[in-house]
């Protein structure tokens, strides 16, 4: 026994290694998510970033080749893929809201974060399938700290994940506070934090009334420039060219304040409370943390806007310099060196076809317009068409609602009835299978420059493999989500509320589905990557930083082993 004490004492003795040499895993995961930016645009206007964005394209390892693999590209599902690794078939999160039955047996619409519960609906994770990297993180670290933070409560709530302790608040635009539900009771000093930061309010008094684009930077180049002769193409939702206005719209100062750039910094001064608390001390313990941020200004102008706009561009420029905010708070001592960042996007944008139009006779693109700003809207003219081919009742409803590309039946009405006419003796039954192929004859007729196909939800076991359509089609689809059908426009053609301004997304096209995907970190080289790569890879990524495994992850990680 005292040879094996020995030799024990003399294994003690030997020299360690010094702190330097110990590879230290990253306290803190970060995920920054700038809703609605493509990677194109992110690029065209690089030359005026001077603080975040420089850091980020200036240190991080670029995954420049970073694509979305499934259809209605929108805010829910892009905040679940970033957050989990998965594309929607695995998340379910198969739009921003779709049509499925509630717990009283009615199909009916669903947010993607409503929450159902006995005594009502909350905003929560519940639709959420799977776990999030935070979820994870939890699983492994029960001391681990999950913030979410963003403008949306479907970027905030998706991003962090299912459990009650973390803190999750998003910017309420009837309050202008930032706010929380039922489902996330979260942490007492996250109350505080977020307590301090209503307190300073975000009215007039800092914001102003006017929304001023910042003036050019001097430069001994020619910058980029936004696309000129956009004003009768975009929503007047705070006028019309700069100064725009926040007592122009009807609907308030807070909405008003919404359609620019500052709800950006207001979740940038958030991020920035909660990284400086001590009581949380995020990153600085022995357990990892994750914080997530979604910035919502670039999605929301660039619906009013357009993504090519003067708007746009000052909105990247702020958004710039509120993630040097936030790079400078990553820099605080004990934070320093200890963090690694993911940072990409839920989807991209095209431009506004109109636009592209009268700058380019040649090219070929418009709208197809689902929404109340028009009567003749996609799902009334079908209606319509199925109602007459059918021969059913006037004013009957075949179709329940179109969510995104995916269109869903009136199931709760199936089968429905015929009336006397062409389609022989009244009180015949018309079933799914029929409006199946009533739909398909409907959208040929009605939008053959618009659309492309139809792939109906009954045959998805037969959709063949050699359309491509099918991959994203097939990775956004969930039995009891997906409803009837997936309309797959054609390139350039995009779903839109307004009929003549504005722009929108969801598709599987390039302007759609690539984003930027950067790491940045002390676990990550300056690079850039050309190879293929998703914006899956982005949790699993973080996660084998600190020596994770996301089993329902589809994405790899990134990091060189």
């Amino acid at each position: 026994m005292r040879y094996l004490v020995a030799a024990c004492a003399l294994l003690l003795a030997l020299p360690g290694p010094s702190p330097a040499e110990v590879p230290e895993r990253p306290q803190l995961l970060v995920l920054v998510a700038v809703d609605g930016l493509s990677w194109k645009r992110l690029e065209y206007y690089r030359p005026y970033y001077h603080e975040g964005l420089k850091r980020l394209l200036d240190e991080g390892q670029i995954e420049a080749q970073a694509r979305y693999r499934h259809a209605n590209t929108e805010t829910g599902p892009g905040h679940a893929s970033l957050s989990t690794g998965a594309p929607p078939r695995v998340t379910g999160i198969v739009a921003n809201g779709w049509f499925e039955k509630n717990p009283k047996g009615e199909y009916a619409s669903r947010y993607c974060v409503d929450e159902w519960r006995p005594n009502g609906t909350v905003a929560g994770a519940q639709a959420l399938r799977v776990a999030t990297l935070g979820d994870r993180l939890l699983e492994a670290h029960p001391e681990s700290r999950i913030v979410s933070l963003s403008a949306k409560d479907r970027a905030a709530i998706l991003m962090a994940g299912h459990a009650p302790k973390d803190d999750v608040y998003w910017w309420d635009q009837v309050t202008g506070a930032f706010v929380t539900s039922a489902a996330y009771p979260g942490t007492p000093a996250g109350a505080a934090i977020v307590a301090a930061a209503n307190r300073k309010g975000a009215g007039p008094g800092r914001f102003g009334l006017f929304w001023r684009a910042l003036p050019l930077p001097p430069s001994d180049v020619e910058l980029p420039q936004p696309a000129p002769d956009l004003l009768e193409f975009q929503v007047p939702a705070n006028g019309l060219a700069f100064p725009h206005s926040f007592s122009f719209s009807p609907r308030g100062y807070f909405p008003s304040l919404f359609v620019s750039p500052f709800p950006d910094e207001l979740v940038a001064d958030l991020a920035v409370a909660f990284l400086a608390d001590p009581t949380l001390a995020l990153g600085r313990k022995m357990t990892p943390d994750f914080l997530a941020l979604s910035f919502s200004s670039q999605d929301v102008v660039s619906h009013t806007y357009g993504t090519e706009s003067e708007e746009n561009l000052d909105v990247l420029r702020r958004l710039d310099v509120q993630l040097g905010r936030v790079f400078k708070a990553l820099d605080a001592p004990g934070l320093s060196g200890r963090v690694a960042l993911g940072f990409s996007a839920d989807h991209g944008f095209p431009e506004i076809p109109e636009a592209r139009r009268a700058r380019d006779p040649k090219f070929v693109g418009g709208r197809i317009v689902e929404g109340g700003r028009s009567p003749a809207s996609l799902s009334e003219r079908l209606n319509g068409l199925l109602g007459r081919d059918l021969c059913l009742a006037p004013g009957s409803r075949p179709i329940l609602g179109i969510e995104g590309y995916t269109v869903a039946y009136n199931r709760g009405a199936l089968p429905l009835k015929t009336v006397a006419g062409a389609c022989g003796s009244p009180g015949n039954a018309v079933s799914a299978k029929e409006l199946d192929q009533a739909l398909v004859k409907a959208v040929a007729h009605c939008y053959p420059a618009e659309i492309q196909e139809v792939l109906l939800t009954a045959e998805e076991k037969s959709w063949p493999a050699a359309d491509p359509a099918v991959e994203f089609a097939r990775n956004d689809f969930d039995q009891e989500r997906s409803g009837d059908a997936l309309l797959v426009p054609r390139e350039n053609y995009m779903m839109s509320s307004d009929p003549i301004r504005g722009a929108s997304h969801g598709s599987l096209f390039e302007y759609d589905i690539h984003v930027p995907l950067v790491f940045w970190g002390a676990s990550f080289p300056k690079r850039r990557v050309e190879t293929p790569s998703t914006p899956y890879d982005l949790a699993p990524t973080l996660a084998s930083t600190v020596g994770l495994t996301l089993t329902d992850a589809v994405g790899t990680s990134r990091k060189n082993p």
